[in-house]
């Protein structure tokens, strides 16, 4: 019992410890952070930019505008972003790898790929981290959106072996590996509600009927497997709330490190449930802003109103608007006075 006790007056008393103040900040993940790296890829034969390189950054990401990490950047001019997110990405190819046709390959993973050009740029000395400590750098991973997708886990396709706690295992991997070359200040954003997004939600609640993102939904019991999506992400988020300070400060896994818990579950949750309150007038936090056939992707039209009216701009992904506030409670979960944020030292 006293164990318990000491644990949790560790991370009650951290969060008032926490800095507000870095001056740079690193990104892994898939689409919902992805700044035009998958571009990269795309139009360079599959290969990663060479080492000291960054992508250029698009204005038009999956968000239909800029992502949480761009925001960051407008609000924080002074601090320098890397992103490593690559849109379709999973944490690791040898759990779930998705095939991307374009490319005639698997998705670039954060393990695969991100961690690897990440170690290589680290390794180019004076090119793009001229001024990295361990104590002005904040990591930032938000991975599980692909893990957890139709073609992943909700449809039994990971790898033969693999489970839950394999995919939790690669993210703990994924610190270790940034902890290896001093990364010390790490925010681990939890899963987001999926089973809301209009991909998962059955259409009985409002949600998509067959898209782009699960092209065949409605052969589907789409309650059963919306269930079956909140299931897995509160699961996954229990693990994350208990896992990461048993590792950090009963393991000493990291030692001298902190890590932020960043409850984007609740506040997208929040953000449906009172719409009224975040979006731009007539909110809508059902419905979505870009639609396009299922098979033919570029048939596509706007939904009425403006992309500031809406929670998500497609099926799967949030809007423009939802993203930037992300990055305002991102940047109060980093300075520990945000009621979305826990961070533990």
């Amino acid at each position: 019992m006293k164990g318990i006790i000491t644990l949790a007056a560790a991370g009650a008393s951290m969060a008032a410890a926490a800095s507000c103040e870095f001056e740079n900040l690193v990104v892994f993940g898939d689409s919902y952070s992805d700044n035009g790296r998958l571009a990269f890829y795309y139009n360079n034969n599959g290969t990663a930019p060479p080492p000291g390189v960054l992508q250029t950054p698009i204005s038009n990401t999956s968000s239909g505008g800029l992502t949480w990490g761009q925001y960051v950047q407008e609000r924080k001019p002074n601090v320098g972003f890397f992103d490593y997110a690559i849109s379709g990405a999973t944490c690791s190819n040898k759990i779930v790898s998705r095939f991307f046709a374009p490319m005639g390959e698997p998705f670039p993973s954060v393990m695969d790929d991100e961690i690897p050009s990440f170690l290589a740029d680290v390794a180019s000395p004076h090119i793009l981290y001229q001024n990295r400590t361990s104590e002005n750098t904040v990591f930032a991973l938000w991975i599980g959106t692909n893990d957890l997708s139709f073609p992943g886990f909700l449809g039994d396709s990971q790898a033969p072996g693999s489970n839950i706690t394999t995919y939790i295992d690669c993210v703990w991997q994924v610190l270790d590996s940034i902890y290896s070359v001093g990364g010390r200040r790490f925010v681990l954003f939890n899963q987001a509600p999926l089973h809301l997004t209009p991909a998962y939600r059955p259409q009985a609640d409002g949600g998509a009927g067959d898209n782009m993102y699960w092209l065949n939904k409605t052969s589907y019991n789409e309650t059963e497997y919306a269930n079956k999506m909140l299931q897995y992400t509160t699961s996954i988020n229990t693990i994350f709330d208990y896992g990461a300070p048993f590792n950090l400060l009963v393991k000493h896994r990291w030692r001298g490190a902190s890590v932020s818990l960043f409850n984007v579950h609740q506040l997208l949750a929040d953000i449906y449930q009172r719409p009224d309150g975040y979006l731009s007038a007539p909110a809508n936090s059902t419905g979505y802003f870009y639609h396009c056939d299922a098979v033919n992707t570029t048939d596509c039209t706007y939904a009425p109103g403006t992309i500031d009216n809406y929670l998500f701009y497609d099926e799967l992904h949030p809007s423009p608007k939802t993203d930037s506030i992300i990055a305002d409670n991102f940047l109060d979960v980093v300075a520990g006075v945000s009621k979305y944020g826990t961070t533990y030292s």
